[in-house]
């Protein structure tokens, strides 16, 4: 560990010093990447390669070494994966190359590309991906310390689920998804504790990641058990209502809880813009 901990100084150290000159440096160690990703909030690009592989080579060519590219230099950590003797390896399943990963600090697989892409294709895959991951860590931390604590759990499900909001649509899908999974083992850890309330709040709040009409199905049948839940309950159909064309029956949702400052983010902030 104390060795770990020394050659991620360097690698820092390295680091820091490519970026400066704009430039992307490729590490070699994912556990080393994984140590600076975490320390800089930052997401990794793994890309799995071969010295026999020529569509690896001339995605080297003509994408990674361009200079467009180095507007992204210091936005992710960057991994080059040697898999020129076996595709095995500990982190990521591969049957071709090249393949490219998006994962964080814990190895959490966002989006893979398999095969040689273009430049414009891997620039809207970084572009995508290049938003602020502070609070989405700061909770995974949290959660990584004491992952039976479902308040924790629910936390990191609704950083994910905000995220979504404001991201380019490649990224969206992969946050809603890492949201309905967080949101999956809250309620997991639910049934350990028989805790009606909080198994009520995650049933509401996870309806953000719903389609409309499911949404609904699930609410109209949702008699909450006290007034923060009655509050939610209120603010997700004023939400589902907008998305239906149900203009009215929002107003009258909305209502309820326009003066509410609502929990973790202000998940209906589009919509008050529209009903004021």
């Amino acid at each position: 560990m104390r060795e770990l901990k020394k050659l991620s100084l360097i690698s820092i150290c390295l680091l820091i010093g490519f970026i400066a000159n704009g430039q992307i440096q490729w590490m070699d160690s994912f556990e080393d990447a994984m140590v600076i990703a975490k320390a800089q909030n930052k997401l990794i690009i793994v890309d799995c390669w071969a010295n026999w592989c020529g569509p690896c080579k001339k995605m080297d060519e003509d994408v990674w070494e361009k200079e467009s590219m180095k507007e992204y230099a210091d936005k992710f950590v960057f991994v080059k994966l040697d898999l020129s003797s076996s595709f095995s390896n500990r982190y990521f399943q591969v049957d071709a190359i090249p393949k490219i990963f998006v994962a964080d600090a814990w190895n959490n697989q966002f989006e893979s590309k398999t095969g040689y892409k273009p430049l414009n294709t891997m620039k809207n895959l970084l572009k995508a991906y290049s938003f602020s991951l502070e609070d989405i860590y700061k909770s995974t931390t949290e959660f990584k310390e004491d992952d039976e604590n479902i308040d924790k759990a629910l936390q990191l499900a609704m950083c994910y689920q905000e995220k979504s909001t404001v991201v380019e649509h490649d990224a969206k899908k992969s946050l809603k998804y890492k949201s309905r999974m967080c949101f999956k083992q809250t309620e997991k850890l639910l049934k350990k504790s028989k805790n009606k309330d909080l198994s009520q709040k995650v049933l509401i709040l996870s309806c953000l990641n719903k389609s409309g009409k499911k949404a609904l199905k699930v609410l109209t049948s949702c008699k909450p058990s006290n007034e923060e839940n009655e509050n939610l309950k209120a603010a997700l159909l004023t939400r589902i209502y907008l998305s239906l064309e149900q203009v009215d029956n929002a107003k009258a949702q909305y209502a309820k809880i326009k003066d509410l400052q609502l929990p973790y983010y202000d998940f209906i902030a589009s919509e008050r813009k529209q009903l004021q």
